[in-house]
């Protein structure tokens, strides 16, 4: 259950409908800026709406004047505004603002939830706003609980990344499991567990990006009285694979003792793998002795979450690296990158791009944070990735002619042992 924040501010307009109070005009605000602390929303040179709302948070319907209002959206204590746009407030109508997408491309919506029409009984009416950086077009699926989407239509289909929300869809009353996949197919990218939804009601599912290249989560916000909702965590997350050990066989990788990855060479690595969310232990074995597990790595995969996990060292001494990968877009004309020291013969490595030193000392079994360097969508940018032993002008690993497509996300590997040493760049998203 999502936190919920109140605030009562003056103003008061006339006017009434099915979600609204009467003689009111109401703003419910929802952040969903997964890269920022906290949000903070003034509605023109007014005192802020709201400070210190934090991600997946969101408040109850709160007073203000209807008319035209420039709405201006700072993060954590930056004073420069994240979005500076004017709006239009129905007088005597309740809305929802929702601040979705990563401080360097974030998004306002406006929705007006205030229906003249109640739903017929034994339904509910439902529609979809989908803010999921990187998608396109969504299905969502309200079914009853295991149902098989294989023969099964969606009930709000076709969603495009926008700041208007769908229309609303008239669905039968009762208890049902939200799914979400790309528009067209039954790849599910987001999956909950069982939900009740009340007659005559309206709802809407705000669809959102937490760091996925692929997955998506889902707040749902009920149109009531007060403004209530919650966020629905999403039962699915996804991990790949590297294989920077020097056992001299491909690698056999299983997830709690079933298998889900089959020979990944030396330098390999897997596409991500979709699973539950929550602990597991993933098991690894050569592929020349199968039945034995070399190594255990224990996991927490977050919801909607993207996992990256390095297995190097030798027979004996393996050891896993896991990195939570953040695969949202990077700013305007920018990719994303790091660095991964997975080469036990290398205790610390200096990583320089184009020969400038931007990661002193990144120790064996460790990342470097993320940067972001200059790229664009042609692929006309290429790079110069070199890696010395820290503190010296001894390099070890070179990696020339790299091109970076600008919104992805890159993480380039050092795997091997001295001078077979090599780089490994990977394509995140």
């Amino acid at each position: 259950m999502i936190a919920l924040c109140w605030i009562a501010l003056a103003g008061c307009d006339s006017g009434n409908g099915v979600g609204a109070t009467p003689n009111a005009t109401r703003l419910r605000i929802v952040n969903l800026v997964p890269n920022a602390t906290f949000i903070t929303v003034t509605l023109d040179n007014d005192s802020p709406v709201v400070t210190g709302l934090g991600f997946q948070q969101l408040t109850g319907y709160l007073q203000v004047t209807g008319g035209t209002r420039e709405f201006k959206v700072s993060f954590d204590n930056n004073q420069t505004f994240i979005i500076d746009r004017s709006f239009i407030i129905v007088i005597g109508s309740d809305n929802t603002f929702v601040v979705s997408g990563p401080v360097e491309e974030t998004a306002g919506s406006l929705l007006i939830d205030t229906q003249l029409l109640l739903p017929n009984g034994g339904t509910f009416d439902a529609r979809a706003l989908n803010t999921a950086t990187g998608s396109i077009l969504l299905d969502v699926y309200l079914t009853p609980p295991g149902t098989d989407l294989t023969a099964t239509a969606p009930s709000i289909f076709n969603v495009p990344v926008s700041a208007a929300a769908s229309p609303f869809f008239a669905v039968n009353t009762g208890d049902y499991e939200i799914r979400v996949t790309p528009s067209g197919t039954k790849e599910v990218i987001y999956d909950t567990g069982v939900v009740s939804f009340g007659d005559k009601t309206f709802v809407e599912l705000v669809i959102y990006s937490t760091g996925s290249s692929r997955l998506v989560d889902v707040a749902l916000l009920n149109i009531d009285s007060d403004g209530t909702g919650q966020v629905m965590p999403n039962l699915l997350s996804e991990f790949k694979l590297l294989n920077a050990s020097s056992l001299g066989s491909p690698l056999n990788v299983f997830l709690d003792g079933n298998l889900v990855l089959a020979n990944v060479p030396f330098a390999g690595v897997s596409s991500y793998q979709i699973t539950t969310a929550g602990a597991h232990q993933i098991q690894v074995q050569a592929a020349s002795t199968p039945g034995a597990n070399l190594l255990t790595i224990p996991v927490n995969l977050g919801p909607a979450a993207d996992t990256s996990v390095a297995v190097s060292g030798s027979a004996g001494a393996l050891q896993g690296l896991v990195l939570s990968d953040n695969n949202l877009p990077a700013g305007l004309s920018h990719a994303r990158i790091r660095f991964v020291n997975a080469s036990p013969d290398f205790p610390a490595l200096d990583v320089y791009i184009n020969f400038v030193v931007q990661f002193p000392n990144v120790v064996t079994n460790s990342a470097s944070p993320y940067t972001e360097i200059q790229a664009d969508l042609s692929g006309s940018v290429t790079y110069e990735f070199d890696f010395n032993l820290a503190g010296t002008t001894n390099r070890v690993v070179s990696v020339p002619g790299v091109v970076v497509i600008a919104n992805k996300t890159y993480t380039v590997y050092v795997v091997g042992s001295g001078a077979a040493a090599q780089g490994v760049v990977v394509a995140d998203d």
